[in-house]
């Protein structure tokens, strides 16, 4: 009777420490979910002191003779891809801007290390997407340009497909799984609250090109592996077709970043004394171009690159692949097809 009593005392003492641990365990979970929803602005504090301005688009007579525009699908892809040539036209006092198609909000890799927090919450992908937005203004910055050289778009990361083949009518919007969001939930935009659709994406490319209208345009290329750079690409195709009479066609130049099936950038991490090479048999045959940098147009863009640090996080080895010693582009004139797909 005794020995019961001892085994029933430690069934209930170990009862009695199992639920303290589960408290202790479920108000620990709290407090972390209290907190994950802050703690994106709390990584990089010199982020608070970035203000962005909302999306004002200069018109080709206030920019100047030389017109430089990059449309990026992400934030950090125009670094990546022209990052130093940009910082090159800045000291030459070219007019740069860099049209961001969405805020990469879409990135579960960063927003799960940045707020330590492993559960879908949409409010963090949308807040993971304002911080995106101010590591592209501090990227810019560290370029030599300022935050008026932005105009964000805010359209739905991982979207953009949708958009052009299923979602073209602001009557069907498409419903980021992400953000949650139909519409643009962005102040700092060009067209704050414009529903997620494929005609106002391209209406807004085309009030951008008629106003600024570039001398120069750097696209993705239309091969590229991600949808949204494709998609980026179709979509300038078909504002800038929608457009063409009303303005000087622009020099297009399309930037590769993703190769899915092969390697690419090889090798990846911080190699700038090296160039990078034309490797990947797809798209070798191209007639490439490659522009040499200065050291410190290189040494530029890796700061630069390292101003997207909830994407430096990561994928370090990456994105540092792209900091060699030149840049590389294909003119849209010597790909096969010339308008959207």
């Amino acid at each position: 009777m005794t020995s019961l009593r001892r085994a029933v005392g430690r069934l209930v003492s170990r009862l009695r420490r199992w639920r303290r641990r589960q408290w202790l365990l479920a108000i620990l979970s709290t407090c972390i979910l209290i907190i994950s929803g802050t703690y994106i602005y709390l990584q990089t504090p010199i982020l608070w002191f970035i203000s962005i301005e909302p999306g004002i688009v200069p018109t080709h007579d206030e920019a100047g003779p030389e017109r430089i525009m990059v449309v990026a699908p992400h934030p950090d892809d125009d670094i990546l891809g022209v990052g130093g040539t940009m910082a090159e036209a800045a000291v030459a006092g070219a007019s740069v801007l860099v049209v961001y198609l969405t805020n990469g909000d879409a990135n579960r890799a960063a927003r799960r290390v940045i707020t330590m927090n492993p559960f879908h919450i949409p409010a963090q992908y949308r807040a993971l997407g304002s911080r995106r937005q101010k590591e592209a203004v501090l990227a810019l910055r560290r370029l030599g340009l300022a935050s008026a050289n932005a105009v964000f778009l805010n359209y739905p990361d991982r979207g953009l497909t949708p958009l052009l083949e299923n979602h073209w009518s602001p009557v069907d919007p498409y419903r980021s799984r992400f953000t949650n969001r139909d519409a643009n939930y962005s102040l700092q935009s060009l067209n704050p609250s414009a529903d997620y659709c494929g005609a106002n994406l391209v209406e807004d490319l085309g009030f951008i090109l008629r106003r600024y209208q570039p001398t120069i345009l750097y696209l993705p290329h239309p091969e590229d592996a991600h949808p949204d750079h494709h998609a980026g690409y179709r979509a300038v195709m078909l504002a800038l077709e929608a457009s063409a009479s009303q303005f000087v066609p622009p020099d297009i130049r399309c930037y590769m970043v993703h190769l899915f099936e092969e390697r690419w950038p090889v090798p990846s991490g911080v190699h700038v004394a090296l160039p990078l090479s034309i490797l990947p048999v797809s798209i070798a045959a191209e007639p490439w171009h490659s522009v040499v940098l200065p050291e410190w147009a290189v040494d530029a863009k890796l700061s630069a690159i390292r101003a997207h640090y909830s994407q430096w996080l990561t994928s370090r080895g990456f994105l540092a692949g792209f900091v060699r010693t030149n840049e590389i582009y294909v003119s849209a004139t010597d790909l096969p097809e010339l308008t959207a797909k």
